[in-house]
């Protein structure tokens, strides 16, 4: 059933996107990317909430392969998300 659900997320999103996209037009492309990112922003918060998900299911373990790179991602955002929310802006 894992597989279904990432599918249907991954279409979920890219139906979104769309979507976005094709409303905003071409008249305002700051609105457009604004909208985007917000978008990215709510999949990747979904994407770490079925990670968690999966950890606390064990079908992830401490010798998978993608561990590290996934690691050092959410570290490195991390800290932007940190520094972001330092400076205020």
């Amino acid at each position: 059933m894992g597989v279904l659900e990432d599918l249907k997320g991954a279409v979920d999103h890219l139906r979104t996107t769309l979507w976005a996209a094709m409303s905003a037009g071409s008249d305002d492309p700051d609105a457009l990317n604004a909208k985007l990112v917000s978008l990215r922003l709510q999949r990747a918060a979904e994407i770490c909430r079925q990670i968690r998900l999966d950890i606390d299911a064990s079908e992830v373990a401490i010798d998978s392969p993608d561990l590290p790179k996934l690691s050092e991602a959410l570290s490195l955002t991390a800290s932007r998300v940190d520094r972001l929310y330092k400076s205020g802006m």
